[in-house]
């Protein structure tokens, strides 16, 4: 029996698998939103508090997901970012508000 040739295959074979998959949750389906709100809302910060990723960056495929945590809007780049928030919302909650922070801080200077 030839067993050692089936197993780099079987590998190969999930790692492909994985890769698509992992590829597929982050660009493909439609937007889904906690808010049920077609419109596109005002959100204050330009990118993804999970990965740092732009939404608006050109040929990135990514559908933006938008959250609702505790009565506060977020907004990832995919929908993949919510389950790595989820694991330590505060940390990540930290960076939203350091951001907005800094936005008024800048709006108040320019006015």
């Amino acid at each position: 029996m030839n067993l050692h040739l089936g197993y780099p295959r079987f590998v190969l074979g999930f790692f492909l698998l994985f890769s698509l998959l992992a590829f597929w949750g982050c660009e493909s389906g439609p937007s889904d939103s906690e808010t049920g709100n077609t419109e596109e809302a005002f959100y204050p910060i330009d990118f993804c508090i999970v990965t740092g990723n732009d939404f608006d960056e050109e040929g990135s495929g990514m559908i933006p997901y938008t959250h609702v945590h505790e009565g506060i809007t977020i907004k990832f780049c995919c929908k993949p970012c919510l389950p790595k928030f989820n694991k330590d919302p505060e940390k990540y909650l930290v960076i939203l508000d350091e951001e907005i922070e800094a936005l008024k801080k800048e709006s108040v200077s320019d006015g």
